[in-house]
């Protein structure tokens, strides 16, 4: 068996070879769920296997810290979402699509159950899963964004704002017109932050030409569904009971004070934590305070 900290392919990954990412560049054009490949650890530990969804314009290598942190406790699997590095390119990228994508990963490798951690889009999916699939799900944890639905795009919501100006930076970024590293690096430099991260997380240079590693027409044209969410009223009659940590990031808007109340209804048998000084970026800012908060709720009850 592999040591807790060695990085293998997945079943799901074993066809891909050394040309994946060859064919994370091709349109899948059937209904069916996108094959996923994961990063993951082996650990001997007889607890459920940890699933980890990243979120919008992220990908598995940002959360490799927060699974060696993890890989002690569990056997970790650290997926890409659908139209991100790592992932096959499709045109649709509803919740329960790419909830299904994560079951397709689960059935390929042989796992009936497992604890899950997504984060911002990957925790809106995650949640889908939940209520798809709550019977493979022993716990949850959402990080950092809110069960409920965003504003429609008709409505002010800065988050929303953000989020569609850096799609359509990306998007409309000249990409042919870049010769060099100096070249993009004076392209890109009027735009904020959070925009300059998007697009460097997900440029590839192969010192000819840029390409990207992401599907930006794809988002772009899943954008309000991507901004989708529960309903509380749809739960009237029905619960998600999954036991479910949410943690939010107190320097953050995803998961406003204002929704803990829904959180609690969808969720009955949920907590929620907040950690202080740091923003949505949570992963990179707190990286230890997030992998001990996941830790300690997951290894809860387990023996």
């Amino acid at each position: 068996m592999q040591s807790k900290n060695s990085y293998h392919t997945s079943k799901g990954n074993q066809q891909a070879g050394e040309d994946q990412h060859d064919r994370t560049t091709e349109q899948q054009s059937d209904c069916s769920p996108v094959r996923l490949s994961a990063c993951s650890t082996v650990s001997l530990s007889a607890r459920p296997p940890l699933f980890i969804l990243h979120g919008l314009f992220d990908c598995t290598l940002s959360w490799n810290p927060i699974a060696d942190l993890l890989s002690s406790s569990f056997s970790v699997h650290n997926l890409p979402l659908r139209n991100h590095r790592d992932a096959k390119r499709y045109p649709t990228m509803s919740f329960d699509e790419m909830a299904d994508d994560v079951k397709q990963y689960a059935d390929e490798n042989g796992i009936e159950k497992f604890t899950f951690v997504g984060h911002s889009l990957g925790g809106k999916t995650a949640m889908q899963f939940a209520l798809k699939y709550p019977k493979m799900i022993e716990k949850l944890v959402v990080v950092d964004i809110s069960p409920c639905r965003m504003n429609s795009l008709v409505e002010h919501n800065p988050i929303i704002t953000n989020l569609l100006n850096q799609i359509l930076a990306i998007k409309n970024l000249p990409l042919s017109d870049f010769h060099s590293l100096a070249e993009f690096a004076n392209g890109i430099s009027t735009f904020d932050d959070d925009t300059k991260r998007a697009i460097i997380g997900n440029i590839k240079y192969d010192g000819k030409a840029f390409s990207w590693y992401l599907d930006i027409d794809a988002i772009f044209n899943n954008f309000d569904k991507l901004t989708g969410g529960f309903n509380v009223d749809d739960f009237i009659d029905k619960k998600i009971e999954v036991p479910t940590l949410f943690i939010r990031a107190l320097d953050s808007e995803f998961l406003p004070l204002s929704d803990y109340k829904a959180a609690k209804y969808i969720f009955p048998n949920s907590e929620i934590v907040e950690i202080s000084d740091c923003t949505h970026r949570i992963h990179f800012e707190k990286p230890r305070e997030l992998a001990n908060e996941i830790e300690k709720y997951m290894c809860t009850s387990f023996i």
